[in-house]
């Protein structure tokens, strides 16, 4: 009987385990449950916040497509062009900005201001996409000019183009226009950069191989991310469009285009100080500067005397009061500059103008923290021209 009443109390110890355990199964299985709703509930909160703000993307660059589909239009397509002495910033801005047009229905065409360097042909070369040609008068055509508004770096005829669009991260030239235009002057590293942000501002994907030449490009005149006028719109673009173009090893690619950025090979040396070549109007004076890469000092001490005995040639081929050559040193994160001068004039204004240089050998100013064109050389020279009598 005893045997029996063991029996009986381990039989009902084990009905009652087998209850607890099945409560708390089932009380776990409803939590389980629960939280899974929960997830549903979370996840369908992400996906309709995620379709709302495709829906605002979508919406934004529709505005933003509306907005350049009101460019005013001669009959004939729209050349896209960049500035004399093209760089490759000007020269694969122009193409990239021609394939966006293009995209959006319109006829577009880049063209060029005359022949690209040694860096520009390696990058098109790469990327499979033809050398765009040169557009010897622009008269009566629809333009639309990149990486400058001044008439003095364009081609002959802009003062007779209907020009339609700027866009630009230098400061505002002599360009105008009676007729509304799109305009885009952004203070950034390269205009690629601004090409590719309007790509993202209309709701559009560069193509592959428009996607390596922005990329080169922003490289290319930014000195690999180094230049003082980089932003995080700069760094963005390249980290995207690498991605895109299948970069994995972007320090290789940034050296071998200044490999090719450095190789005069084939140039003269008039051609050499006209190889990336820009004229400027400040208060009734013309000047122009002739930047010229270099690799190291004595590179660029060379450099300067050849440039200086060529100076005087190219002064009398152009319609200036003032030249000077730039020899430019962007290695090992230096910037060294050497500036020479054509003549006493223009040595003597430029000395009044940058007091603060840091020797000059007989031949050329030099720079050892460096002396941008764009950042402070020709800002420093128009506001030393402003202080000086003018009609």
């Amino acid at each position: 009987m005893k045997k029996n009443g063991k029996f009986i109390a381990l039989i009902i110890a084990a009905a009652l385990l087998i209850l607890a355990a099945a409560g708390g199964y089932l009380s776990g299985r409803k939590a389980v449950s629960d939280d899974l709703e929960k997830e549903k509930a979370a996840v369908s909160r992400v996906t309709e916040e995620l379709q709302e703000l495709q829906l605002q993307r979508d919406e934004l660059a529709e505005l933003n497509k509306s907005s350049i589909m009101s460019m005013v239009l001669d009959d004939g397509p729209i050349y896209v062009i960049g500035h004399k002495s093209p760089d490759s910033d000007t020269v694969c801005s122009a193409i990239a900005y021609a394939r966006l047009l293009q995209k959006l229905g319109f006829d577009a065409i880049p063209m060029l201001n005359g022949e690209p360097n040694n860096e520009s042909n390696y990058i098109l070369e790469q990327a499979g996409i033809p050398v765009p040609e040169i557009l010897d008068d622009a008269a009566g055509k629809n333009i639309f000019l990149v990486d400058h508004s001044e008439y003095m770096q364009s081609t002959k005829g802009m003062n007779e183009a209907h020009i339609v669009g700027i866009l630009d991260h230098h400061g505002v030239g002599s360009v105008t226009t009676g007729n509304m235009v799109v305009y885009e002057g952004r203070p950034i590293g390269a205009t690629a950069t601004i090409v590719w942000l309007d790509y993202l501002n209309y709701g559009l994907v560069p193509d592959d191989d428009i996607a390596y030449i922005l990329l080169c490009t922003i490289f290319s005149d930014t000195a690999t991310l180094t230049s003082s006028t980089v932003t995080d719109a700069d760094r963005k673009a390249v980290e995207a469009l690498a991605k895109q173009a299948g970069i994995d090893d972007t320090d290789a690619l940034a050296r071998k285009l200044h490999e090719e950025l450095l190789s005069y090979e084939g140039f003269t040396d008039i051609e050499i100080l006209f190889s990336d070549y820009k004229e400027y109007e400040a208060f009734g004076t013309k000047f122009g500067i002739g930047c010229v890469n270099a690799i190291d000092e004595e590179t660029a001490s060379e450099l300067a005397a050849r440039m200086k005995a060529v100076l005087p040639e190219g002064f009398a081929s152009k319609e200036v009061g003032l030249m000077y050559a730039e020899i430019g040193i962007r290695e090992n994160g230096e910037k060294i500059d050497y500036v020479v001068p054509v003549d006493e004039l223009s040595k003597q204004i430029f000395e009044q103008a940058f007091p603060d240089y840091d020797e000059y050998d007989g031949t050329a100013f030099i720079f050892r923290k460096g002396c941008g064109r764009k950042t402070v050389f020709v800002p420093g020279l128009t506001d030393f021209l402003a202080t000086q009598p003018h009609d």
